[in-house]
């Protein structure tokens, strides 16, 4: 499965990634929320992460995702699956990860406030997660 922290570099218009890669876009942002669509292709997924203390939400617009989450301090990790129509919501301390195992591409949406300054990838460990990196750039950022 093709995993990745965050895509840097500039999108190719009209938002048409490589073949098989997964692409996203900021559709809005002002002082209290951002908006992005996300476009995951089969058997790409984002490792274990947070939203830096943002507050959010996504929605399975198109296909099917699988998101394994927890909180803080990760000890206990919760899969489930997501179908087209359906979403999430969570609190600022929500770390969780995103994948398409299915043939078919998905497409979501996703809503968080504050605007995302930074996020926090994790990796598991006997004693739950631990920090693997901080990313506060990538495109579109603030």
């Amino acid at each position: 499965m093709k995993w990745s922290a965050v895509q840097l570099g500039p999108l190719e218009e009209p938002w048409r990634p490589a073949l098989g890669d997964r692409w996203y876009k900021l559709l809005d942002r002002t002082a209290d929320y951002e908006l992005w669509v996300i476009q995951w292709p089969f058997d790409t997924g984002l490792v274990l992460h947070d939203h830096g203390g943002s507050a959010g939400a996504f929605y399975v617009a198109e296909g099917l995702l699988e998101e394994t989450s927890t909180t803080p301090p990760g000890l206990r990790l919760r899969r489930r699956v997501l179908s087209a129509q359906t979403g999430r919501s969570f609190g600022p301390e929500y770390v969780h990860s995103v994948s398409n195992p299915h043939v078919m591409p998905a497409k979501s949406v996703h809503a968080y406030s504050p605007p995302l300054t930074a996020m926090t990838f994790y990796a598991r460990a006997a004693s739950g997660l631990v920090v693997s990196h901080l990313a506060t750039e990538w495109e579109g950022a603030p």
